[in-house]
């Protein structure tokens, strides 16, 4: 899934015929994938029905998920035998970040209050079943992908990284990271994603 339709990217870089659709839906795919890759997120719509999901903790505390909109249930396994015998109650843990729109997605990670009665054990599973999905795609990750997508698009006339200013005909080399795409994609990041730390000064675009 691409987050800008081929129509809203063919408007936005001024192409009016079908002669590079297939190129052009090619680079939306790409720019689309490279931007779950940076950000370690999928900006998908919310889900409708509940499902369950496993993961392996780090920490006793807290728990690295997929965006999700609501938890059902979490369970631990605390014997190794994948039993789940302990569910915790929604008054256990927090969903953060904190304040986000309801209804909407984007919640990345669970974390046991102090009172909870049992602790994640790291090693073991944990079986979160939740509503999954971010929501609607935000216009900054539109705008991030129009600039990716145009970048790949035109790289195939780009040979050896050089590129020709249509205004003065001067060649330059493309610089290997786009600032705006950086800033517009900033505060998406997730604390797993490829972008985080030195990766937010060497982006590939």
């Amino acid at each position: 899934m691409s987050y800008v339709t081929l129509a809203e990217f063919k408007a936005a870089i001024t192409i009016a015929d079908t002669v590079d659709d297939t190129d052009l839906q090619r680079a939306l795919d790409a720019a689309s994938s490279w931007i779950d890759y940076y950000t370690g997120r999928t900006f998908e719509a919310v889900g409708i029905t509940a499902e369950a999901m496993y993961f392996l903790p780090n920490e006793v505390d807290r728990l690295s998920v997929p965006d999700l909109s609501s938890v059902s249930e979490l369970a631990i396994d605390t014997v190794g035998d994948e039993s789940f015998d302990v569910v915790l109650e929604p008054d256990d843990y927090d969903l953060l970040p904190l304040n986000l729109v309801p209804d909407q997605g984007g919640y990345t990670e669970i974390r046991l209050k102090a009172t909870s009665p049992s602790w994640f054990i790291v090693g073991y599973q944990v079986r979160v079943t939740a509503i999954w999905g971010f929501g609607t795609v935000p216009a900054a990750v539109q705008q991030a992908c129009i600039l990716i997508a145009n970048r790949y698009f035109h790289r195939l006339s780009v040979p050896f990284s050089m590129w020709e200013s249509p205004q003065t005909g001067e060649l330059a080399t493309l610089i290997d990271r786009d600032w705006d795409v950086i800033n517009l994609l900033s505060p998406y990041m997730t604390s797993g994603s490829a972008g985080r730390g030195a990766g937010a000064a060497w982006v590939l675009v």
